[in-house]
């Protein structure tokens, strides 16, 4: 399961994202015309380890990575699980227990959240179809810690408010503490997570490096509306109408700048 933003990369104008490409379109239903700020990942790596921060949108790539390294069978979880819609009939067909059942929110904004505040210990396997079959659908904001300690994933059971007033909100040190894996350095590591975040500044990537940071900004251009409004609620038709841009996105490699934009359809 590739994160959204590289599917974007491999391919700019999605025919149908909203039946095709469900992952990738519900990133941005909420944006109107204008400027908007994307995720953000940094990574750095020592002789033997490597370390990623992220933002709130690139935590279900940190998952990914961190349930199919860590050498443990079974994984004692916490934390939470977030969808728009009710999502247990997609826990029961992964086969996850009942603690994962989500519960409907009481305010006007209709969602619903599983919470797991005492850790709870899942098969690997489950969580790896979870961080796969999950993700058009539902944010996975579990951490958990390996049993020989030297993998530890650890990520926010609240995602940040769009509309936050607290400019420190905004800031990049404080994005880049939502979802913090630290874990052992090997060659095939560091080859996914640059295949992940940074395939299109591969030949800027030195053999040797210490930190990578890639910035994403979003330019909307453009609605495409849907062509039938009947029958559609005014949430579905906000739902089913597409965007047209650029995306932007600047990767410092050790303190250097590479820029790289697409014009995009989502």
């Amino acid at each position: 399961m590739e994160h959204y933003l590289g599917k974007i990369l491999d391919n700019p104008m999605i025919d149908d994202p909203v039946k095709g490409a469900p992952d990738v379109h519900k990133h941005f239903t909420r944006y109107s015309k204008g400027q908007f700020g994307g995720p953000v990942v940094k990574f750095s790596q020592t002789s033997e380890k490597i370390t990623i921060w992220c933002s709130h949108e690139y935590e279900d790539a940190v998952f990914r990575i961190a349930v199919d390294s860590i050498p443990d069978e079974k994984l004692n979880v916490t934390g939470a699980i977030l969808g728009a819609m009710d999502f247990t009939p997609l826990i029961q067909k992964i086969g996850l227990g009942k603690e994962f059942y989500p519960t409907k929110s009481k305010g006007k904004t209709v969602n619903y959240t599983a919470t797991i505040k005492t850790p709870i210990s899942v098969d690997k396997e489950l969580l790896q179809t979870l961080s796969v079959r999950g993700t058009p659908y539902v944010y996975s904001l579990l951490s958990f810690t390996s049993a020989d300690q030297k993998m530890t994933l650890k990520i926010k059971k609240k995602p940040p408010r769009p509309d936050s007033k607290n400019p420190d909100d905004s800031s990049l040190g404080s994005k880049l503490k939502f979802c913090i894996l630290k874990m052992r350095k090997t060659p095939e590591v560091v080859k996914t997570i640059i295949d992940t975040f940074a395939k299109d500044f591969v030949d800027e990537i030195p053999n040797k490096w210490k930190s990578i940071t890639i910035q994403n900004t979003y330019e909307i251009t453009s609605l495409i509306f849907p062509e039938k409004k009947e029958g559609l609620s005014s949430r579905k038709y906000r739902l089913n109408t597409l965007r047209e841009g650029k995306l932007n996105r600047v990767a410092t490699i050790d303190s250097t700048d590479y820029k790289n934009s697409i014009n995009f359809r989502v």
